[in-house]
């Protein structure tokens, strides 16, 4: 009896550690740690096997001064822990006491049904008596049912006469927004029409290029575009022969003809994306150029010259048109008007020496 007396003591002692894992007081430590520690002081209390945290003995040695010491500490790191959470929860139920006054304060419905539970309430805190403590906020918890069905009774009402409202407020904006779309629908039609009624305000009706107002708007931008690219500028002016004269002999119509013809051809003659041809009035036109020299605004109109000179028109006896130009270079201190008074000086200059010519400004 005497040596088994210890070994069931030590297995008895070993069970106790085993179960303390099982049932921890608000542990911090993981689950498998705290497990870890109790089962190897389990362990060397059974089988003399080295403790946790310590070196082994040069000779077996059952550690009772340290697993007491390990116990003793880890209980009283539960109690500190309890004492801790007690604390956090009478905290929290001063926070509940306090949200619960709010409330009450902000419903008035709430009032007069619990504060005397709050009273209560606040007294037991103070007591720890925790079996009063549930039955008192069981108690508060039907009254706030009770309060709370009501409530809820009254705001399914509120909330069925929102959504009437809004329903109601949803279909006026739909009806809003359609009419929105059919303005915005009219406005654009709008726009295009005045965008294209602003287009047909600067094409010539007759001859479908640019008018002089067109052209008057373009020749500031172009001047401003040779100024700072350094590119060439080259305005030239041209002016059919004889225009008066076929009038008088062939008619206005014949005329016209002579005008649309003379724009088309310009047209097809002048087709990079920088050109631009406008017809001034009357029998005068005018083309803008980017160009690289004189020469190539040279070669551009007497080409077009030689393609003048061999359109046939039906409407004219001979059937043959002529045509005089003047041009002049953008100089570093030229505006648009002295730019234009030049060429058209150049082109008077054509005129006078004989016409179907291209004379360049002085």
């Amino acid at each position: 009896m005497q040596t088994a007396l210890p070994e069931a003591a030590l297995e008895t002692l070993a069970a106790v550690f085993r179960t303390m894992p099982h049932y921890p007081l608000l542990t911090e430590s993981s689950a498998a740690a705290l497990y870890g520690d109790y089962e190897a002081w389990a362990l060397h209390l059974l089988t003399g096997t080295p403790p946790p945290g310590l070196p082994p003995a040069p000779t077996p040695q059952r550690q009772w001064g340290q697993a007491q010491l390990f116990f003793r500490e880890h209980r009283v790191a539960e109690q500190v822990r309890v004492r801790h959470r007690e604390r956090e929860y009478s905290a929290l139920a001063q926070d509940l006491l306090g949200a619960l006054r709010d409330a009450s304060a902000a419903s008035g419905q709430l009032e007069g049904a619990l504060e005397a539970g709050l009273q209560r309430v606040q007294a037991l805190l103070a007591s720890s008596d925790v079996d009063r403590l549930r039955a008192e906020f069981a108690c508060m918890a039907g009254q706030l049912r009770e309060t709370l069905a009501s409530q809820r009774v009254r705001l399914d009402r509120q909330i069925s006469d929102l959504r009437a409202r809004l329903q109601a407020a949803e279909q006026a904006k739909a009806e809003s927004e359609s009419r929105a779309r059919e303005l915005g629908s009219t406005v654009t039609e709008l726009r295009q029409a005045l965008d294209e009624a602003r287009q047909q305000m600067q094409i010539d009706p007759l001859t479908q290029v640019y008018n002089r107002g067109a052209f008057d708007a373009a020749l500031r931008r172009y001047v401003e575009l040779g100024q700072a690219s350094g590119q060439t500028l080259a305005l030239v002016l041209l002016d059919l022969d004889h225009f008066k004269a076929i009038n008088d002999r062939y008619g206005h119509p014949a005329g016209d003809a002579a005008l649309t013809a003379f724009a088309d051809l310009l047209s097809r003659s002048f087709l990079r994306a920088d050109d631009f041809v406008a017809r001034c009035g009357g029998e005068e036109f005018a083309v803008l150029l980017l160009v690289n020299d004189a020469a190539q605004v040279v070669r551009l109109v007497e080409a077009l010259f030689e393609r003048l000179r061999g359109l046939r028109l039906p409407m004219l006896e001979d059937g043959v048109l002529t045509c005089s130009g003047g041009y002049a270079l953008l100089g570093p201190d030229d505006d648009g008007g002295a730019l234009a008074h030049r060429a058209d000086r150049a082109l008077y200059q054509a005129k006078r020496d004989g016409r179907d010519r291209l004379q360049a400004a002085q």
